[in-house]
């Protein structure tokens, strides 16, 4: 199972192309199926990689890879992707569409999970083109989902990693990347991407945190040897010039989701690295990914606001899982899955973390109670040296 994200109290999730939402008893419920709209050849490929047994199958050799997001954007509105399709359900997810195709190269999921948002009724996505050429789109819908328009073309990135919502100011903030000029973090204004920072790696993160006073990312690089958590503080940005950024800790994988919740009164913000399998297409010649035993491993991490975001503290790590490719691939040829933790938060309930193609609790959806997070303080900070 993988989590999808919190809707008015409940959680969302997928099992291949089944859509699913926590019951009141906590239990799941199958809200509907995304369907193979494709023919031929194509619609073989798109089972293959999408549907039960078949996925597991093939998920049992590379380890278990992703396919679907899902996003409630209300009760009855769900948008989900599967490959370059893009779905929209009018009925609470129990019949589905095809809305829009998403560029060619799009990955196995189409765009990233932190790439759609809704703004003043109007429904966000940014395209995540692997190949090299392509254009990434920023698409709005004003219909629910229906029809779809170009607000934004950005042909100096790869693709778009995030378009989100500043809940504080309003305002649509994205991240891009991949290689040090692709790398941006800013808003979208009157159909421009106006730029608050960028240029190298600092700037290459996948989904922000937002605070009252400042803007939170870690770095989503492969290559390095270690990845930093970076604050923002509101007052540094400004129209002209690349503001100061402050790293606040540090970890040794890539970090892709974030979220925050509020914990007796107090702002936590929590992130999650992710353990890559293989190396990065765009890194600079003679860098690749290490290969040591702290790269294999995912972790969850989060700090209290009373700390000004300084203090770090461990919540939980997973060993990723050994795959029958990495005995006979050793120079990873063949594609191979990363693991992930998926994030959910919801101030009344706490934290879920869902570890995703891990050695232990893969599939899993675990509650962290906020009790957790008082105990959190009482132990010594996890931060790593600046």
């Amino acid at each position: 199972m993988k989590l999808q994200g919190v809707h008015n109290g409940r959680l969302y999730a997928s099992h291949g192309r089944s859509i699913l939402r926590e019951r009141t008893s906590g239990s799941f419920e199958t809200l509907g199926r995304l369907p193979n709209p494709l023919t031929g050849l194509d619609a073989l490929q798109y089972s293959l990689k999408t549907t039960q047994p078949w996925k597991s199958v093939v998920g049992w050799f590379v380890g278990a890879y992703q396919t679907t997001n899902v996003w409630p954007i209300t009760d009855t509105v769900l948008l989900a992707t599967a490959g370059r399709q893009l779905f929209v359900s009018h009925n609470g997810g129990k019949d589905w569409r095809v809305s829009i195709e998403l560029p060619p190269s799009s990955g196995l999921t189409g765009v990233l999970l932190p790439a759609v948002c809704v703004h003043d009724a109007a429904i966000y996505l940014g395209e995540y083109p692997l190949a090299d050429d392509a254009v990434p789109r920023v698409r709005r819908s004003k219909d629910a989902g229906r029809t779809w328009a170009t607000v934004l073309e950005l042909s100096d990135v790869r693709h778009i990693h995030s378009v989100q919502v500043d809940p504080y100011t309003g305002d649509i903030w994205m991240t891009t990347g991949d290689t040090d000029e692709e790398c941006y973090i800013g808003r979208l204004r009157n159909g421009r991407f106006e730029i608050v920072g960028g240029g190298d790696q600092r700037w290459r993160a996948v989904e922000l945190v937002f605070t009252p006073s400042s803007i939170i990312w870690g770095m989503d690089c492969v290559y390095t040897e270690r990845n930093h958590v970076f604050q923002l503080e509101r007052d540094e940005i400004s129209s002209s010039g690349t503001p100061h950024i402050e790293s606040v800790t540090t970890v040794p994988n890539s970090i892709y989701f974030g979220t925050s919740l509020i914990v007796d009164g107090t702002q936590w913000v929590v992130f999650s690295t992710a353990a890559e399998a293989g190396g990065d297409s765009t890194a600079p010649d003679g860098l690749t990914n290490e290969t040591g035993n702290e790269s294999k491993t995912a972790m969850v991490i989060a700090s209290p606001a009373t700390s000004e975001f300084t203090e770090w503290y461990e919540i939980e790590r997973f060993q990723t899982r050994r795959r029958p490719v990495e005995y006979i691939d050793y120079k990873q040829y063949l594609p191979s899955a990363n693991a992930y933790i998926f994030l959910a938060a919801d101030d009344d309930r706490g934290l879920f973390i869902n570890p995703y193609n891990t050695a232990t609790d893969h599939g899993r959806i675990i509650d962290i109670q906020p009790k957790t997070f008082n105990r959190l303080t009482k132990a010594n900070p996890v931060n790593q040296s600046k």
